[in-house]
């Protein structure tokens, strides 16, 4: 029989949590999955009775540990629902419940004939989760996905209920929208919709080096845009997509890792060259390009021509539901290090990345894994909402759900907005990808470290959710580095963040110490503190 009472008796004491990836797992103290805002709120009461702190934990995407905790950890899949759909001129704002998952707020958007502005590259997340670290799709136009967020309400530390949006509350606010967990509890949360659309993509095959040469036009070519880049083969994929009212193809396109064959052929040859011979990674890499893309250069200037391919695998135009084409398949378990940087930098850092690359694998150092995604996105922001009276269904760009920037934002905060985007106004995102084949943990310590430091002298910093890895010449002063690290574990990067961040993060932990002065949401302190956000 339980020894709990009350609210806590609803816990259960023998869950394990594991995250997507399956690199990090916990057994808390006790799992809640609460129903209501009012059970949310015992819970939190509970904590400060009990000297307890509570992590929020969803669909577990982030690789990183930074939701492991031995106290409470608390679900909100139980609170997903609908509260209100209120439809306006050229868009509509929907309330939820903010453990409502993304794919089935698509489904009821869908349903209504909308579709949520922008999206990451999966659809997991829950509405809480996918803006508490920072997610990003791929657009010249469009910024972060919190930018579609009208209003959020929250738990706070001291179990009270605490709305906030631009206006009111408005620290809160931009604490809130990218909180890492730390802030509160999201309970609720409006977004801010607009009319469903079809996207219509060009995928092109291109080598890295017209990349290069075609970096000053490509990027603000499409509304949607993204690259995967092949170092191994000197190719890219580059993907550009727009609105349209052409309806859905009725054929898609080949996908060789998308077949059961495909797929478990990859990684089982990534599993041998891991464990066994890493100097096949190369070939390997190579081998899988071919078959998913060919090897001839399709890349033209204008994405709207269709051109003729020699190579049918390039399938180059396609309809696909908005979803379909924003999100992508992740392929299996994975460590993933994502940094941004200012876009004009981009071409710098890939050919610093390019030559380290080559030079590791001609010393049998280390090898990486494909693809690795470039990515764009526009957080610049306009000092008023814009006309959004002569839109169309099939219009470019965001109607904002708010024009605050959250105090963590990694993104380049001295990028001015402009009405008319150039590449002067973007963020770029390169993400390091390296597969963990049927579980197992493909070293990543020496090619993360020099991406990271690649980064760094681009003016780059780090997505908060992912496996970045820092160095202990970068701790805290008064804290001591472990014993002993495993190859994956962070060291943390305290005193970079303190610089990065410098004013915006001290007022988001003014914000955090008011709303939780019992420290009720700083479960794993040490991940906070070799980050510097306490």
């Amino acid at each position: 029989m339980s020894t709990f009472s009350g609210i806590l008796r609803t816990g259960v004491n023998n869950y394990t949590f594991k995250n997507w990836a399956n690199i990090y797992q916990i057994k808390p103290e006790l799992y809640f999955q609460p129903s209501s805002i009012e059970e949310v709120q015992e819970i939190v009461n509970e904590c400060n009775k009990n000297g307890k702190t509570l992590t929020v934990v969803g669909s577990g995407h982030s690789p990183s540990d930074m939701c492991l905790s031995k106290d409470y950890l608390l679900n909100l899949d139980n609170m997903s629902e609908v509260l209100s759909f209120k439809k306006y001129d050229g868009y509509a704002d929907i309330e939820v419940e903010a453990g409502i998952r993304i794919f089935q707020l698509n489904e009821y958007l869908d349903k209504q004939g909308y579709n949520m502005q922008n999206l990451g590259s999966i659809s997991e997340q829950s509405a809480a989760g996918i803006i508490s670290t920072g997610t990003h799709g791929s657009s010249s136009l469009h910024s972060l996905v919190s930018s579609q967020y009208v209003n959020l309400t929250l738990v706070n530390g001291k179990g009270e209920l605490v709305y906030c949006d631009e206006k009111e509350n408005p620290e809160i606010f931009k604490a809130a929208l990218l909180s890492l967990g730390k802030i509160g509890i999201i309970v609720k949360a409006t977004i801010r919709a607009i009319p469903k659309y079809n996207i219509k993509s060009v995928q092109e095959v291109i080598n890295f080096e017209t990349l290069l040469e075609n970096w000053d036009n490509i990027w603000c070519s499409s509304e949607f845009i993204r690259c995967w880049w092949y170092p191994y083969n000197r190719k890219c994929v580059l993907w550009r997509g727009s609105k349209t009212e052409e309806p859905v193809s009725t054929t898609v396109r080949k996908s060789w890792w998308g077949t059961t064959i495909g797929r478990y052929s990859y990684e089982l040859m990534l599993y041998v060259a891991v464990t066994v011979f890493p100097r096949l990674t190369p070939y390997i890499e190579k081998f899988v390009f071919t078959n998913q893309f060919g090897v001839v250069e399709t890349f033209s200037k204008n994405p709207e021509i269709s051109v003729s391919s020699e190579n049918e695998k390039s399938a180059l135009s396609c309809v696909q539901t908005s979803i379909d084409g924003l999100n992508m398949d992740c392929l299996f378990s994975q460590f993933v290090d994502e940094w941004n940087c200012p876009l004009s930098n981009g071409p710098d850092v890939l050919r610093k990345l390019d030559e380290a690359i080559t030079k590791a694998a001609q010393n049998n150092e280390y090898y990486v894994h494909v693809p690795m995604e470039v990515r764009c996105s526009n957080t610049t922001i306009p000092d008023k909402h814009p006309d959004y009276s002569k839109r169309t269904e099939t219009s470019a760009g965001p109607v904002y759900g708010n024009l605050v920037r959250p105090f963590l934002d990694p993104t380049t905060t001295s990028l001015e907005y402009s009405e008319k985007v150039t590449n002067d106004q973007l963020t770029l995102y390169i993400n390091a990808t390296i597969y963990r084949p049927f579980g197992y943990n493909t070293p990543i310590r020496s090619w993360f470290s020099a991406f990271e430091k690649i980064l760094i002298e681009g003016k780059g910093k780090p997505h908060w959710a992912k496996n970045f890895i820092g160095d202990i010449s970068m701790l805290p002063k008064d804290q001591k580095p472990k014993n002993k690290y495993k190859d994956y574990d962070m060291y943390g990067m305290a005193s970079l963040f303190k610089e990065w961040f410098g004013p915006r993060l001290t007022e988001w932990q003014n914000v955090r110490t008011k709303q939780d002065p019992n420290n009720i949401f700083l479960a794993n302190k040490e991940w906070c503190e070799r980050n510097g956000l306490i």
